[in-house]
């Protein structure tokens, strides 16, 4: 392997020190560049045959080249004639030194031309040593650029490139840097890129090892804790937030509350995932933690505002309770001045659909669900309310009700069928005093619900006409409610509603 030392400007060794140089430093973990050392040892054997062709092929060489072998040819062509022409000179002097002592002219004619011999070799070496100084150091320059952009793809700018001579020695090497770094800048990421990516995020990210401990943070991680990312780099994760979102052994979200050195606390969501990576190590999990004060601050928001509206809404079902029960003793106030029977009981009848409306309202507004009733519960209440005003003791009663609610829309004109059936039932049922029971059942079952009232009284010839008012109100309930009304008139009266219990589906 060629080692190239300090100073040293072989092309071979200059070309594998580059290469070198590219596969040690360019090396990111990135699928596109799994492959970046074979790609330097693709380049240093490209770049020696470039070096070998131009070694042994006159007309590829470059300019500076050929401007360095003329001038070598010239130098050492001047110094071979010179040093011919010296000896020559010297040699004559030397062997005919006899003669020449009787011809000094011809002797000092000889010894200068000696020393002109001697001063235009030196002056031509010179030279040639100039050039090759002024050619080294341009080839030095040419070099630096080369390295400049190796240093540059090595830390992280893949899209580098160098400026091509046409008659630089290195034009092969310059065009095939340029080609990698642009193959390598459409097909990586750099680091730089990426951590750009990570510090422009508005969520929290950690990069947490299997101990627990942040090995990276980025930039707004580093700014909500009021700490550089170096510093946190070391520090346990749970030690930043109220309680460890580690904790659980489930890759699943955790709210928490951030706890900052310096600054107000703030509720996050804390997600997690593993790292998966061919060189990550082993535990390796990548938290990312999303502010939510906003989100908390409308929630809050809307909670107070439903419960004000909560508020109101049992206030006017209150209200509406009141105004129904001062109605009712309006009719009350004014039935006592009746004389006529029959006009006193029309005031009874009227008073006990209010008081089942009233009785709805005040379930409501006693309630933590204002929007559905419990209409068992209900239901217990209302007949409680109508064997009471009727004075019915020798009558007796049974309700059988699921615990079913039903919205206000459906228990108000449910609740007035109960009111008119059991009203009904007590009025004609058992004349005279009469015993005998009047039952109510509830069921629901598959989004169906049936409402039955049923008594052994005497019975009734017939109730598929109009009738009386409250039968043609029961039939307008039960449209309302979108249901069906039967009747069987064996062994007293039974009467079924069915409704659905959530008509809207």
């Amino acid at each position: 392997m060629c080692r190239r030392r300090a100073g040293c400007v072989s092309p071979v060794c200059l070309v594998r020190h580059l290469a070198r140089v590219y596969g040690r430093c360019v090396h990111f973990s990135c699928p596109g560049c799994r492959s970046t050392r074979m790609r330097a040892d693709q380049l240093c054997c490209r770049l020696n045959r470039i070096v070998a062709v131009q070694s042994n092929s006159f007309p590829d060489m470059s300019l500076r080249r050929k401007i360095l072998l003329v001038v070598f040819g010239l130098a050492l062509g001047a110094v071979v004639t010179g040093g011919v022409a010296g000896l020559t000179l010297w040699y004559v002097r030397v062997g005919a030194a006899p003669f020449l002592a009787e011809a000094p002219q011809l002797d000092a004619l000889l010894y200068r031309g000696l020393w002109l011999v001697g001063a235009v070799t030196g002056a031509l070496a010179l030279g040639a040593a100039l050039v090759g100084r002024w050619l080294l150091v341009s080839f030095r320059q040419s070099l630096q650029v080369l390295q400049d952009a190796v240093e540059q793809v090595r830390t992280g700018r893949l899209d580098a490139q160098v400026s091509v001579n046409p008659d630089d020695e290195l034009r092969r090497l310059a065009q095939a840097l340029n080609r990698m770094t642009t193959t390598l800048s459409q097909q990586t990421v750099s680091r730089s890129y990426l951590q750009a990516v990570l510090d422009s995020m508005a969520e929290l990210l950690f990069v947490v090892d299997a101990d627990g401990r942040v090995r990276r943070a980025n930039a707004a991680a580093a700014q909500a804790l009021g700490r550089s990312a170096s510093a946190l780099r070391g520090t346990a994760l749970g030690d930043h937030f109220d309680a460890d979102p580690l904790a659980s052994l489930e890759e699943e979200t955790v709210e928490c509350t951030l706890t900052p050195t310096d600054g107000p606390e703030r509720p996050v969501l804390v997600s997690r995932s593993a790292l998966e990576r061919a060189d990550a190590t082993q535990g390796t999990l990548v938290c990312v933690a999303q502010d939510i004060s906003e989100r908390k601050a409308a929630e809050e928001k809307l909670r107070r505002s439903l419960e004000e509206k909560e508020v109101l809404l049992r206030e006017i079902h209150h209200r509406v309770k009141n105004n129904l029960q001062v109605i009712s003793s309006l009719l009350n106030a004014q039935a006592r001045d009746v004389e006529s029977p029959a006009v006193e009981d029309r005031f009874t009848e009227t008073q006990d659909r209010i008081r089942s409306m009233a009785s709805i309202h005040e379930q409501l507004y006693q309630t933590d669900d204002l929007s559905r009733i419990e209409f068992d519960a209900y239901l217990e209440g209302l007949l409680d309310d109508l064997f009471r005003s009727h004075r019915t003791a020798h009558i007796d009663r049974t309700l059988e009700a699921d615990a079913q609610p039903l919205s206000v829309d459906q228990a108000i004109p449910a609740g007035l069928i109960v009111n008119e059936l059991v009203t009904n039932a007590l009025e004609h049922a058992f004349p005279q005093g009469r015993s005998g029971t009047v039952a109510v059942t509830f069921h629901a079952d598959e989004g169906t619900a049936r409402l039955t009232v049923a008594d052994d009284g005497r019975g009734a010839d017939g109730l598929g006409g109009n009738g009386s008012l409250g039968l043609r109100l029961v039939r307008g309930l039960t449209r309302q409610l979108r249901g069906t009304f039967s009747t069987d008139l064996d062994d007293g009266v039974t009467v079924t509603i069915a409704f659905p219990t959530n008509p809207s589906s």
